[in-house]
């Protein structure tokens, strides 16, 4: 006998535009217990709002894939709802996906049939989109470097990996400094079009190895911490695979103390302030105007948005976002994955994993 068909599927919402993922903060339904339509299954958060997931059905569920603090990708299969109860599924079972098996959208799925993407060779760990398909595809053809860039590659060449914003402002930032000379931009969107900047556009990823063999040695990641912290941190770590250095990226118009420590690839922005004794692991950015005081230790791929403020020795842990205007006491400790909302007060540790709404403060009233 075939196993039943589900009627429904419960995705992880798009709560927030600007944050396409969101935390799991509470689980109201057992797995294959019986609900009604409008029955409230589970309860996600980002830093903005907080959003109650309903089954549009009635029946039964089948096994929930996630947990209590979670992190989840606007789109992501939560659980599905079936007419009849569904057979269960052992914790062990291979149809439970392991933690760091590739996931990706219905989407993506689909284009990475398209375009026959081996799905088992995609990285695990994070949510997968379209974008990082296309990115695949792509890095499996030949690259050609256009003559014009090729004939420019010096010691001092950058390459932008990111034609967002972002992109436009690394260039700025390159361009500060006399030691680097920004040779061309690199993206994932085949669609993305003409130069930013005035700097060329050089292809996808999969121009890298001929950049890099050309003699191209330096590289600056440009694409955005904001929603997407595991894009990244995929860039980052592609650039270093590829054998590129990452130099650090500082604004004339910042502050940087001389005994404070830059990692690599962290980029300061201008009217920013990392005072004495900081240090920033690799690929940090601190934004316009934010200030890091002294002694204040920043995780690797860590995002201090414009006008943060972070008192001294404060602690931030890896791939967490300390949105604008947030404001610390001394001394507390913010944990890795996080994201503290714009304009929070923090006024004690925040736990690995947190989200914090913006606008309000840390710890939360009871």
């Amino acid at each position: 006998m075939s196993d039943p068909e589900p009627i429904g599927r419960i995705e992880a919402p798009l709560v927030n535009p600007n944050e396409p993922e969101s935390q799991v903060v509470e689980i109201l339904c057992e797995p294959y217990s019986e609900v009604s339509k409008g029955d409230v299954v589970l309860v996600v958060e980002t830093s903005k709002a907080t959003f109650e997931v309903e089954s549009e059905h009635d029946g039964y569920l089948g096994a929930i894939t996630v947990h209590v603090r979670d992190r989840v990708s606007a789109g992501e299969l939560l659980c599905e709802i079936f007419a009849e109860p569904p057979p269960r599924v052992a914790a062990d079972d291979a149809a439970v996906r392991p933690a760091d098996a590739p996931r990706l959208t219905r989407k993506a799925a689909a284009l990475a049939a398209e375009l026959g993407v081996d799905v088992a060779a995609l990285p695990g760990g994070r949510f997968l989109t379209e974008r990082d398909i296309r990115a695949a595809a792509a890095a499996s053809q030949p690259a050609e470097l256009d003559e014009a860039i090729a004939a420019r590659i010096s010691e001092r060449s950058l390459i932008v990996f990111g034609a967002g914003g972002l992109g436009k402002s690394i260039i700025e930032l390159a361009r500060a400094d006399a030691r680097l000379d920004v040779l061309c931009v690199v993206d994932d969107d085949p669609h993305v079009g003409g130069p930013l900047l005035d700097v060329p556009l050089a292809g996808t990823r999969a121009v890298l190895n001929t950049l890099r063999e050309g003699g191209a040695g330096l590289a600056a990641n440009a694409v955005g911490a904001i929603g997407k912290i595991g894009t990244r941190v995929a860039i980052f770590e592609l650039l270093e695979e590829h054998g590129f250095a990452l130099p650090p990226l500082v604004d004339p118009a910042a502050h940087v103390a001389p005994s404070a420590l830059l990692g690599n690839g962290a980029q300061v922005f201008a009217t920013a302030a990392v005072c004495a004794d900081a240090e920033l692991a690799a690929d940090v950015i601190v934004n316009t105007g934010a200030t890091v005081s002294h002694d204040c230790v920043l995780g690797a791929h860590t995002h201090i948005a414009p006008g943060a403020i972070l008192a001294g020795h404060v602690t931030v842990g890896e791939r967490t976002l300390v949105g604008m205007g947030v404001t610390t006491a001394v001394g507390v400790s913010i944990g890795a994955d996080s994201i503290v909302g714009n304009g929070v007060v923090v006024s004690a540790d925040i736990p690995d994993g947190t989200i914090v709404a913006a606008g309000s403060v840390w710890p939360r009233a009871h």
